[in-house]
């Protein structure tokens, strides 16, 4: 399966606060770098990151084409949690959020294992570069709200 992972640097922040800003649903549209909808009684103002929560949600990928996902949180612990996929536009998807202390602040790590409808010519042409623009992209913003 591919695999992206990126690490990024937060300064000034302990990994409780990372972890606590990606565990409250309202911040998941402010990180994610293209449009993303809630379904159904979903509100991500009221969502928290729990163990066996299931919701789903409309992405705009490019942002013009719709792909609705249903995710489930596998695992939440003090220093990570684990989404998977269970409905949505890939074979398989698996993310893997991670904080670790650093010297003045935290490293945070996003990783992510998937695999494409369509099999690995689909993952070489379109899935690979798409992922690593998207999670680039969420680093960037988890470094601006984080400040």
């Amino acid at each position: 399966m591919p695999v992206v992972e990126r690490t990024t640097f937060i300064a000034g922040r302990s990994p409780a606060q990372v972890l606590d800003f990606c565990l409250e649903g309202a911040n998941f549209p402010k990180i994610f770098p293209e449009p993303v909808t809630p379904l159904g009684a979903l509100d991500l103002d009221n969502l928290r990151i729990s163990a066996g929560r299931e919701f789903s949600f409309r992405h705009w990928m490019w942002g013009v084409i719709p792909a609705t996902w249903t995710v489930v949180i596998r695992e939440v612990g003090d220093r990570h949690f684990i989404d998977e996929m269970l409905k949505g536009p890939l074979r398989a998807f698996r993310h893997e959020h991670r904080v670790e202390a650093a010297d003045g602040g935290t490293l945070y790590t996003d990783r992510v294992t998937y695999r494409a409808l369509g099999g690995a010519l689909v993952e070489r042409l379109l899935v690979n570069a798409y992922m690593a623009r998207i999670f680039e992209a969420r680093h960037r913003n988890m470094v601006r709200l984080l400040r």
